[in-house]
């Protein structure tokens, strides 16, 4: 399998803004198969990319937006005009979207990034990356892909980020109930070693150490819905 043309994009626009010092960084697949190498050409989870996703702030938006259309992608203006303030799209030449996210990502959770997404930085960090990825509530097939080239390839990164990891759950029950089930899929995947992995995270999440606030949630459970849709958002 050839690398994917539009990881190969993500490549050049991540590293020619890197060298810019922009605050950007590639989230989603592209950012998955920046850090993985069995993400990538013939890896085990190597796959096609819809679009590419970056992360950034709302603090560097003007220079993100310069950059660009100075690359030779075209606003999505309708969008941009209703979602700037927290989300840019636009059409690169093969059609396809690249779908910038200003300080979070808000699907069937939040995740933030504003105090954390380093200028410079090719991908989110990896707590965070892995997040996005787990706290989706209905797995597709390309979200296992990842999720299993991140613990594959990473895993080292990902124990090292641990407790970020927690961090991020104690104070958001639904987030841990979500990923927790996510891990709980992930221990079911063909890849014993993926889901041997799987196994150690989710121990980890079975013994958090709740904020008052979360804690408060968990008493509520599973009766009240504990995500959002992305189609609701």
């Amino acid at each position: 399998m050839t690398e994917d043309p539009r990881v190969q994009r993500a490549g050049a626009l991540i590293a020619e803004a890197g060298e810019r010092g922009l605050t950007l960084a590639l989230l989603g697949g592209a950012a998955v198969a920046t850090l993985c190498s069995s993400a990538r050409g013939a890896g085990a989870y190597a796959r096609t990319l819809g679009d590419i996703d970056f992360a950034s702030t709302g603090k560097a938006k003007p220079a993100v937006d310069r950059f660009l259309l100075e690359s030779g992608l075209e606003p999505d203006d309708e969008f941009n005009r209703i979602n700037g303030y927290i989300r840019l799209r636009y059409f690169d030449a093969d059609s396809s979207h690249v779908d910038v996210f200003l300080d979070e990502l808000r699907l069937c959770h939040l995740i933030q990034w504003r105090k954390t997404l380093v200028a410079g930085a090719p991908t989110l960090p990896i707590h965070l990356l892995l997040l996005t990825k787990l706290q989706v509530v209905e797995l597709e097939a390309k979200d296992v892909s990842d999720l299993s080239a991140l613990l594959a390839d990473r895993w080292i990164d990902i124990l090292g980020d641990s407790e970020r990891l927690l961090d991020a759950v104690r104070d958001d029950w639904g987030l841990w109930r979500t990923s927790r089930g996510t891990l709980e899929a992930l221990t079911r995947v063909p890849d014993p070693v993926v889901a041997d992995r799987a196994r150690h995270l989710l121990g980890l999440w079975l013994v958090p150490r709740f904020t008052p606030r979360a804690k408060a949630r968990s008493i509520i459970g599973d009766r009240v819905r504990w995500y959002e849709l992305p189609e609701e958002v």
